[in-house]
């Protein structure tokens, strides 16, 4: 664990003996570490931490005599190699010496600009001590220089302090520029929607995520980008959903003026139906969760909730190239009812649309239908699935397609 850190922040918030406590636990963790003969450094470091525990807990004399002989000991402490600024652990050791200057500050005056400026210690704990321990004024003043120096270093912590402000897109496309870590800011600016008249925020950030999409697609990732494009939608709609809502509560629509129809709003990707539809070999119908009306829903309602027929011509669906055993899809009628009575049951109280049923289907993935898209034969997809974990060729007899495909191990988890 962080033992060093979780010392430091124990002791800016004036808990010495959480402090004490973590150097401990971190001396012991680190003796347990080196029992080999080779770690002698590591030996050297634990005894470090002990005898910076000892001073942390001997911190507060009463008189000013007893506080020179403590300041003495704990700065003869820090030139100890292992505390040196040059040491190969520097982010632990940072966190170390910061506590120590912290307390030898104490009373005295001294500034804070070495636990401030230390770019050792996390960006997220320096904003926190000075928030802590300084005027306003200089808290200002401390925080712009950090905006500033985020940057031209393009440290990406610099948005703990600006967000996705102006300054925050601009570290971010510092960071661009600098790592090409365009998924990084994709990812980011995915889940905000900036104001209209950030023009230039807004056309950056549409180009990271097209530059991500256009990674995705270029590496053949076409499952990830798909499920990055549903997702983002979905947390677009989210946010819009809830930025809409507080701008009607402040200001409520007047019934006896007619509303004009609104244009579609260009920060919310749009409901995209599906381009895919599994159809009946007799009558062409789809086989999608879609209402049926008349005299189809009449004799839909007497069958069971699984269908082994079409449900327009009643014609027998496909046999499966393993168990011979007709496929099987789900009743509309029945998937339908059941959304109906979901509220009074405890279930969803949403109904979907006629259109879009996806999250209605009880039927298990075992007894999915799939098929290969070159000779056509397929089945359960529990029994393709057993098939192609020890076979590459088609299990239609006669048929030498080699149909494996490659999602068979990450459906197989």
């Amino acid at each position: 664990g962080e033992f060093e850190r979780s010392a430091a922040l124990a002791v800016w918030h004036e808990n010495v003996g959480a402090a004490v406590e973590a150097l401990q636990r971190g001396s012991q963790a680190l003796r347990l570490q080196a029992r080999a003969p080779s770690n002698g450094s590591t030996l050297q470091y634990a005894e470090t931490l002990e005898l910076i525990a000892m001073c942390i807990a001997g911190f507060g004399g009463k008189t000013a005599s007893q506080m020179a002989v403590w300041r003495s000991a704990c700065a003869s402490l820090l030139q100890r190699e292992d505390l040196s600024p040059l040491s190969p652990k520097q982010s632990r050791v940072a966190y170390v010496r910061s506590l120590c200057n912290f307390l030898l500050s104490v009373n005295t005056g001294e500034s804070l600009d070495q636990v401030l400026e230390d770019t050792h210690l996390s960006l997220c704990d320096r904003v926190a001590f000075a928030c802590r321990f300084l005027d306003e004024s200089k808290l200002y003043g401390f925080m712009q220089r950090c905006i500033e120096k985020s940057k031209r270093q393009a440290n990406i912590e610099g948005l703990v302090i600006t967000g996705l402000a102006k300054d925050g897109v601009k570290i971010l496309q510092s960071y661009v520029d600098r790592y090409t870590d365009v998924q990084t800011a994709a990812l980011v600016v995915s889940r905000v929607i900036f104001p209209s008249d950030w023009s230039s925020e807004r056309k950056a950030s549409a180009e990271w995520v097209e530059s991500y999409r256009s990674l995705l697609n270029y590496w053949q990732m076409w499952q990830s980008r798909a499920m990055y494009d549903v997702d983002r939608a979905e947390v677009l709609r989210r946010v819009k959903a809830r930025i809409s809502g507080i701008s009607q509560q402040r200001r409520l629509p007047n019934p006896r003026v007619r509303q004009s129809p609104r244009p579609p709003d260009p920060d919310v990707l749009p409901s995209i139906p599906a381009q895919l539809e599994v159809r009946c070999n007799y009558c062409s119908s789809p086989l999608s969760l879609k209402r049926h009306e008349g005299m189809t829903n009449q004799w839909l309602s007497k069958m069971q909730p699984l269908l082994n027929c079409c449900p327009q011509c009643r014609k027998p669906l496909p046999r499966c190239s393993i168990c011979l055993l007709s496929l099987g899809g789900l009743n509309p009628y029945m998937e339908l009812t059941r959304a109906r009575q979901g509220p009074r049951t405890g279930g969803s109280k949403n109904i979907p649309s006629s259109d879009d049923l996806s999250s209605l289907s009880s039927m298990s993935f075992a007894e999915w239908y799939t098929w290969c898209m070159r000779c056509r034969h397929g089945g359960h997809a529990h029994h393709i699935l057993g098939w192609f974990a020890n076979q590459k060729c088609c299990p239609v007899s006669g048929c030498n397609c080699e149909c494996e495909f490659d999602g068979v191990q990450k459906l197989n988890r």
